[in-house]
């Protein structure tokens, strides 16, 4: 897995400050070229981090464009690892079937 693009998000909540990363990755898979997302978050209060969190779907599609649209989208909205597998979960999933039939 290599990342082939990398979008970035800062928030700051009163003494806390976030720092997002969505990153695009490519992989391979029955011969075939897959992309997948990652998120990570990083934590911070005076300048230290306190709290990382890091989430990742290796395999979301084929279709790099879609990937990046997906891991803009999700950067936008401020979307948390957390909650990546609820979001993307599904693009997934849809694509690992197809590769079934």
């Amino acid at each position: 897995m290599k990342i082939i693009e990398s979008l970035s998000m800062e928030l700051n909540e009163e003494e806390k400050n976030m720092k997002y990363f969505y990153r695009v990755t490519e992989g391979n898979i029955l011969n075939d070229t897959v992309y997948g997302i990652e998120i990570e978050r990083h934590d911070f209060i005076d300048g230290k981090v306190v709290n990382l969190e890091r989430d990742f779907i290796n395999v979301v599609s084929n279709n790099k464009e879609k990937v990046e649209d997906i891991a803009k989208m999700l950067c936008s909205k401020v979307v948390s690892p957390i909650h990546l597998v609820d979001i993307v979960g599904e693009y997934s999933d849809e694509y690992v079937m197809s590769l079934s039939n």
